[in-house]
């Protein structure tokens, strides 16, 4: 009787799992951002670190609502490099945009940055590491 009523508890207890606060269950799929390709460019090696969540996922640039750069992950490094785009060389304000797949959310980076042509922002040895809020 002992070993059943365990089994049971047992059972009972590893079905039940803690709500995690940061999923947004509203959410099954990446936004599919798709990029405006201009003329001027900068680039940026950034190093992404979301808590409660693996680090790949998609980080885009944003001038505006304009998508203007989605990073390519480079797994070996634990880095993503991203190109951004703009039709005018002081562009305006870029912003970042990070999807989590695990968590299917997306996160906004606090500061934006100011878009310069032939700008490099971060570096393999010293990625810019922005720090995250999650979008409403």
């Amino acid at each position: 009787l002992a070993v059943s009523l365990l089994t049971v508890v047992t059972v009972f207890f590893s079905g039940c799992k803690a709500k995690d606060p940061f999923v947004d269950p509203r959410k099954e799929e990446d936004p599919h951002w798709v990029v405006t390709v201009d003329d001027m460019t900068s680039s940026m090696t950034a190093l992404v670190k979301v808590s409660f969540t693996q680090d790949e996922g998609t980080l885009a640039a944003f001038i505006g609502n304009d998508c203007c750069g989605i990073a390519e992950y480079k797994a070996e490094y634990g880095l993503y490099w991203l190109y951004i785009s703009s039709a005018n060389e002081d562009g305006g304000d870029v912003q970042l945009r990070f999807y989590s797949p695990e968590l299917k959310r997306i996160f906004v980076a606090k500061e934006t940055l100011p878009f310069r042509n032939d700008t490099n922002y971060g570096s393999v040895s010293q990625p810019f590491t922005p720090e995250w809020t999650v979008a409403e």
